[in-house]
């Protein structure tokens, strides 16, 4: 028998275990990275799984006895055999071999854009039964109900475990058709359709031992690939097979636009994949929200989806609250970017597409800390931040740490609120909120 050796209980490591647990009779260990279970939980899993849990002078003695598993961004403690991606991989086709069920599956990761191309995704395919699982919360959804399963799911990959284990619990497995399913850092082994989004700006991990680039690269075990073609030039120049590279105005991708109209209402999309041109009408205020329209797109064209469903499904597609969406309060436009993936190039990408509709705004910046195991580079953000003229207020902790950071005097405010309420009394007539946050953890701002 093998010694099998399971990292990180805060990133998914027991249902790792629990769903290993039930496939194998090897020897099961656990080391609990970040100290997070005491003794009596200890106490359970092990009479529960038969597992031994060890420290890490206990590893480091005996490390070449075991097989290790462990979250691609982890310190690296010690040797590791597989990421938690690629376990989850695996214990997916034993889940399928052990419960019968042949949906396809379809995985997006990268730096900015998975929750909202998983949600246009899931309108290119509304009239299929599908399996979502997002930063937002799983979700079974037919054209007969719509179903919430939990809410409270991160987007590592062992959450999808989670995920297929509930629908199973609903009896739902033998209805799915799709599943979704937003990841961070890359993507499970041998997914049907992999989709890279996009790597704004590369960061390390791991302590510094790999980079968010080198995770991600995993997208490329899928079967089929999406992939944005100036992350791929950049980042993966060498990967060639099974791709199809997305593009707002390079004619050299296979997807990509020939005309954008925008409108803060509707905004006209002319689009070209290989001998077809059609147009998209639907709403897209910048173009982050357009490759992430071309992506769901280019999923529709994979599956065989007729283009006239996919145009006639979009069109009425309204954006995740706080992911690129609009509100009017009072006299003012609000735009809303409240998102965990806050850098350098959303920020500067957020002021172009303002400047669309209108020379008078203001931008709110800042945000809360541990949202993400991706990183925020503060150094090179505040000195962005120093070079332009926008009118901006910093709030939040994020806010704050960027405002020690600048030489220049700027408004801050702890809470949103603050912020915004002080904004709404100026003669602004549009608010942009970059905000690095979930919106799901109830983000409010708005006046009593």
């Amino acid at each position: 028998m093998k010694n099998i050796l399971i990292s990180d209980a805060n990133h998914g490591g027991l249902t790792l275990l629990e769903e290993y647990s039930k496939y194998t009779k090897n020897n099961l260990f656990f080391y609990d990275t970040y100290n997070k279970l005491n003794l009596d939980m200890k106490e359970f899993y092990k009479k529960k799984y038969n597992v031994e849990f060890l420290s890490l002078d206990d590893i480091r003695k005996n490390e070449d006895k075991y097989i290790t598993i462990s979250p691609i961004h982890m310190k690296p403690l010690f040797r590791c055999d597989y990421t938690h991606h690629e376990f989850t991989g695996y214990l997916i086709k034993k889940h399928e071999e052990c419960y019968g069920w042949n949906f396809k599956i379809i995985e997006i990761t990268g730096v900015k854009g998975k929750t909202t191309t998983a949600n246009l995704i899931m309108e290119v395919l509304k009239n299929k039964n599908l399996l979502v699982l997002t930063s937002h919360n799983l979700l079974y959804k037919s054209c007969e109900r719509e179903i919430v399963l939990d809410k409270t799911l991160s987007i590592t990959p062992a959450s999808i475990i989670h995920a297929l284990n509930r629908a199973k619990d609903m009896n739902l497995l033998s209805s799915i058709d799709y599943c979704i399913f937003e990841v961070s850092l890359g993507i499970t082994t041998n997914t049907d359709i992999g989709i890279l989004t996009n790597i704004l700006e590369d960061y390390p991990i791991a302590d510094n031992s790999q980079s968010a680039s080198s995770a991600k690269k995993s997208v490329f075990k899928s079967k089929k690939v999406i992939c944005d073609k100036t992350t791929l030039k950049k980042y993966y120049p060498h990967m060639d097979k099974n791709i199809i590279t997305v593009s707002l105005d390079d004619k050299t991708a296979d997807i990509y636009t020939t005309e954008i109209d925008y409108n803060i209402k509707s905004t006209s999309i002319r689009i070209k994949y290989c001998d077809y041109e059609f147009r998209v009408n639907c709403f897209a205020l910048c173009d982050f929200y357009i490759n992430n329209i071309l992506y769901a797109v280019c999923v529709g064209l994979l599956l065989d989806i007729p283009i006239k469903t996919i145009t006639s499904n979009i069109k009425d597609t309204l954006p995740i609250e706080g992911r690129g969406s609009i509100k009017y309060i009072e006299d003012k436009i609000v735009l809303e970017d409240i998102n965990p993936g806050l850098n350098t190039t959303s920020i500067s990408k957020c002021i172009s597409n303002l400047e669309r509709y209108s020379n008078n705004y203001v931008l709110i910046v800042g945000g809360d800390y541990g949202i993400t195991c991706e990183e925020i580079d503060e150094e090179k953000l505040s000195k962005y931040i120093s070079t332009i003229d926008s009118p901006i207020v910093l709030t939040g902790d994020v806010g704050y740490n960027l405002l020690k950071k600048l030489d220049k005097d700027y408004e801050f405010y702890h809470e949103l609120t603050d912020a915004f309420n002080y904004l709404l009394k100026k003669d602004y007539d549009v608010i942009q909120i970059i905000y690095r946050s979930e919106y799901a953890r109830n983000i409010t701002y708005l006046p009593n």
